[in-house]
């Protein structure tokens, strides 16, 4: 059984933000300034609409032989998007009746995308990154409707106590008139943005930030203690330390460490050489090793940490992660291991190189972190949305490629016919990709 009460919690705050929406509305307040809640009376979605940022839009959209190349260039990356996300859905749903997903299946929450509410996204990272993404996101539909040559009706920002989205509402009549190969243009538009976003920050965060970063030493940091006699803390072993030798044997990396507790006992009185970072120096411990209850595995009784910085750049290094595959799945799964955002204690065991030195350290953590969930969002946002599922713009995508395959290989087709046959096959893998989705949650605890 999960844990109810971050559902409960956000549950909560939903209705109290809705009574509040409903009355101000009732009072009036929030037509006259071009809010509206979404549905009525009482939302819960408050839609801020305005005919500012059109000019803005025009601008950007003069270069339209530009704009219709890059269209053509995300037609084809929302493709590869939406066959390779499908694909990481279909694979998840083998794997929900494992052992180890069983053993710890995911809470409903992580399905959502809201900061606060899901638990790995942090609210601040996560409000500022999913603002840009979605932002851009919504920019770049407005910019293709230009090129398109569609007017622009408004464009807005949508909350739910935070901002979690922005709109920009297009003629629908001249959208739906216009040929399937510009509207595509226009669609793939949003999730290719995303994704090329994602690539950038990707960039910046793994070559330029966290290439400047280093292990103040090779070994295993110690970032806390075990309950219940410890034998490293029994034998004053101080926390944020790195373990730099077990036993006579030389730790240079986590599967050292590993390698280093098969060679002894427990009960057996072991060295154990730790570096202190904040004074430079090595200090020798003897420790009496426990035995882990269940297994009669040797335990020094501490809370390790790989310090390596291979996960926070793995293409540098796919082998260790199985693999270019294994290293992108690593990469976008940095949260999922604690390892995103990097804050304390992580930064005791890292050190900042070269010119970014000059920035300060708090400062520098800051922006790297920016960067990663600036990352993190984008793909989230991109990919969910190149999903082959209306109302998703990957959705749109799909269908106007079935009833453009099908009106190739059935010419002649009635109208009529020709969109239901579309009209089945889009509903169809929408809700397989809904059934996906939920299998996740559900799959592991059948």
């Amino acid at each position: 059984m999960w844990d109810l009460f971050p559902l409960l919690l956000a549950a909560g705050l939903i209705v109290l933000w809705s009574l509040v929406l409903f009355a101000l509305q009732r009072r009036g307040l929030l037509e006259p300034r071009g809010l509206s809640v979404s549905p009525p009376p009482a939302g819960p979605f408050l839609m801020w609409k305005t005919v500012r940022g059109r000019r803005l839009i025009d601008r950007l959209a003069r270069p339209t032989r530009f704009w219709r190349a890059f269209g053509d260039l995300a037609i084809v990356l929302v493709a590869l998007t939406m066959a390779g996300t499908t694909l990481l859905l279909l694979w998840e749903a083998t794997l929900v009746q494992t052992a180890a997903v069983r053993g710890n299946p995911p809470s409903p929450d992580l399905l959502l995308g809201i900061p606060g509410i899901n638990p790995i996204i942090p609210i601040g990272y996560g409000i500022f990154g999913l603002s840009v993404a979605i932002i851009l996101h919504e920019f770049s539909h407005g910019i293709l409707s230009r090129v398109a040559k569609i007017r622009i009706r408004s464009l807005g920002l949508i909350f739910l106590i935070f901002p979690i989205g922005a709109f920009v509402e297009p003629d629908e009549e001249e959208l739906r008139a216009l040929p399937r190969h510009e509207r595509a243009r226009l669609y793939a538009a949003g999730p290719a943005t995303n994704m090329l976003l994602a690539l950038t920050f990707a960039v910046l965060f793994s070559s330029v930030m966290m290439a400047s970063v280093t292990p103040v030493h090779d070994g295993v940091g110690i970032v806390g203690f075990t309950e219940g006699g410890s034998p490293a803390q029994s034998a004053n072993i101080e926390a944020y330390t790195v373990i730099t030798e077990v036993n006579n044997t030389p730790v240079h990396s986590y599967a050292d460490f590993r390698n280093a507790m098969l060679l002894v006992v427990p009960g057996q009185n072991v060295s154990v050489v730790t570096f202190n970072p904040s004074n430079s120096t090595y200090v020798a411990y003897v420790v009496t090793l426990a035995a882990e209850p269940g297994t009669g595995r040797p335990l020094l009784g501490i809370y390790a940490m790989d310090v390596a910085t291979d996960y926070y750049h793995p293409l540098t290094n796919p082998d260790r992660f199985g693999g270019i595959p294994g290293a992108a799945l690593t990469y976008i799964s940095l949260p999922f291991q604690g390892r995103a955002p990097i804050q304390d204690p992580a930064v005791r065991f890292y050190k900042i190189g070269g010119p970014l030195a000059a920035i300060p350290a708090p400062l520098f953590w800051i922006l790297a972190n920016t960067a990663y969930w600036l990352f993190w969002l984008n793909v989230m946002l991109g990919a969910t949305n190149a999903l082959p599922a209306v109302p998703l713009d990957g959705g749109y995508v799909f269908k106007d490629g079935i009833e453009g395959l099908v009106s190739r290989l059935k010419k002649g087709l009635p109208t009529e016919q020709r969109d239901r046959i579309v009209r089945g096959v889009s509903y169809t893998f929408a809700l397989l990709i809904l059934g996906l989705v939920v299998w996740q949650v559900i799959g592991p605890r059948i």
